[in-house]
């Protein structure tokens, strides 16, 4: 009887959510119909070339190959990518001291489960 009581509280709730929001409905819109002069003209736009950031200098066009970006810039982010790499890698070396390659020391024979944890046996 509960449930039923909870499905029916559910059902109320819903219905006054969808009183509020007579926007939201479960039936879609209509699919409108693209007209094939804007595909056409959309590939035609894309298949522009724009520009490719060249200058020209004394009638011969350069490209800049430094994307605009000073080339101190460019050396100051090379120089810090390849001292803080170096940094890392050296406090990685020093910090990180590798396992020993040898097998641990044996220090007497098996014992069993039971006799570690001072439990009785589980045969008897």
């Amino acid at each position: 009887m509960a449930r039923a009581g909870v499905c029916v509280l559910l059902a109320a709730v819903a219905g006054f959510a969808f009183w509020l929001l007579p926007g939201v409905s479960f039936v879609q819109a209509p699919q409108r119909q693209i007209e094939p002069a804007v595909v056409a003209g959309a590939a035609v736009v894309a298949s522009v070339p724009l520009g490719a950031d060249a200058f020209v200098y004394k009638g011969k066009e350069y490209f800049d190959v430094f994307y605009g970006i000073e080339p101190l810039a460019w050396a100051t982010c090379g120089f810090a990518i390849v001292y803080y790499g170096a940094l890392l890698k050296n406090a990685a070396q020093k910090y990180n001291k590798p396992a020993s390659l040898s097998p641990p020391p044996k220090i007497g024979g098996f014992r069993g489960k039971e006799v570690e944890n001072s439990e009785p046996n589980y045969k008897a």
